[in-house]
């Protein structure tokens, strides 16, 4: 179906006005990455709980599951138009090249600064290269997104990224999308819902019964938990765009959504409420999907973002940017001052990000991929846009507390 078939369907769906070549989603993106930066500045600077939007869930949360719920529409859009193959090869030039970089240059630059801020006994950099764990494992033994040494060089020199876990779920979600367009599931929405309400089902219900909800903490089924968390959000932006033609677009439909969201907080829950265990908000979070890509239609912002992108670059460096600064004594200075420090000193290392890393890894995405040629895409209902659309330049959204 056209573009111009899915107006005369409606004019009211959110297919229609979330414009693939004019909307705000790249700036939601950048206030996401940034709503995480200043997460990050409230923990690291021990500044209190000024993160908490309700209940014990953090803003930091909120941008996670955010990020997902955008990502969710449109990596649908992308996996829609290309074959399997060029699908995870345009996911993997977004993802991989610009993480790679954040890991040697948080374990072989930030990691060395932060021993001159902090020195070891008889210990320079030479000494510091030959750590176990060190810089060197930092970066081997976290390359496959799966962050297995959280620090650059273990408890010596505290070093490491809160934000990067969540890329491991990001690419997880990125290979379902796979899966189910190659055995051809993505072809009917339908059953794309029931694996939604069946993972929806599993969530809540391991959340509300206190003797599961005990099982799922940061010590035991941590992945498991987390990839039901976040699958959900990912897929309540893949439903949206599987049935966009048909999704109204309705400002009261998204104030119902936050409103919906920010209830599931008061819920009873059969576990303590921390960031390490299964709380109401998760259940929730497929429902922060529609109200952002509602505004990603109406927000008058579409020149920001639109031809670069530095919300990833914020995201993977803000964590470590942070620390550094804090070992500076930078925090000394207020919240807010710090704040607005970390936020410059975090998109100066975001814009190189994207003009020396991510911008030329994405110049690849149109070159020939053999296994691309074997895998037919992938047809999905409704309408399907445009190369150069919704899709083309997304960045993984995710994004983690």
């Amino acid at each position: 179906m056209s573009r111009t078939t899915l107006r005369s369907v409606g004019r009211k769906a959110i297919g229609v006005a979330l414009d693939p070549k004019r909307n705000s989603l790249n700036f939601l993106r950048l206030v996401l990455a940034f709503s995480v930066v200043y997460a990050h500045a409230s923990e690291l600077g021990w500044f209190g709980l000024h993160d908490v939007v309700v209940n014990n869930t953090s803003l930091g949360t909120v941008a996670v599951y955010g990020f997902f719920g955008i990502s969710g529409y449109l990596i649908a859009g992308s996996a829609s138009r290309n074959s399997v193959g060029r699908y995870l090869w345009q996911r993997f030039l977004r993802i991989f090249p610009a993480f790679w970089v954040c890991l040697v240059v948080t374990g072989f630059a930030l990691g060395a600064i932060a021993l001159a801020i902090d020195p070891m006994p008889r210990c320079g950099y030479e000494c510091y290269l030959g750590l176990h764990p060190g810089p060197t494992s930092y970066v081997y033994s976290n390359a496959l997104l799966k962050i297995n040494q959280f620090g650059a060089a273990g408890p010596a020199v505290f070093l490491g990224n809160g934000s990067l876990w969540t890329l491991f779920y990001e690419f997880l979600c990125y290979l379902l999308l796979a899966a189910l367009s190659f055995i051809g599931i993505m072809r009917h929405r339908g059953w794309v819902a029931l694996i939604t309400l069946g993972i929806f089902a599993a969530l809540l219900v391991t959340t509300l019964v206190p003797n599961l909800n005990s099982m799922f903490n940061g010590q035991s089924n941590f992945v498991v938990m987390n990839f039901m968390v976040l699958t959900l959000g990912f897929l309540g932006g893949t439903l949206i765009y599987l049935y966009r033609e048909r999704v109204p677009d309705s400002a009261l439909l998204a104030i119902v959504c936050i409103t919906a969201f920010v209830a599931t907080q008061y819920l009873p829950t059969g576990g303590h409420q921390w960031s390490f265990r299964l709380t109401p908000s998760n259940f929730g979070v497929f429902l922060l999907a529609y109200p952002l890509l509602w505004l990603g239609a109406h927000l008058p912002f579409s020149w920001i973002g639109a031809k670069n992108d530095y919300s990833y670059g914020v995201y993977i460096y803000a964590y470590p940017l942070t620390q550094l600064l804090v070992s500076l004594g930078a925090e000394r200075v207020g919240f807010w001052p710090f704040m607005l420090l970390t936020a410059l000193v975090t998109l100066a290392f975001a814009v190189a990000s994207w003009w020396l890393i991510e911008k030329r890894a994405l110049q690849l995405k149109k070159a020939s991929w053999p296994i691309g040629r074997l895998m037919p895409a992938t047809v999905v209902p409704g309408v399907h846009e445009t190369p150069g659309g919704l899709g083309e330049s997304e960045k993984p959204e995710v994004v983690g507390d």
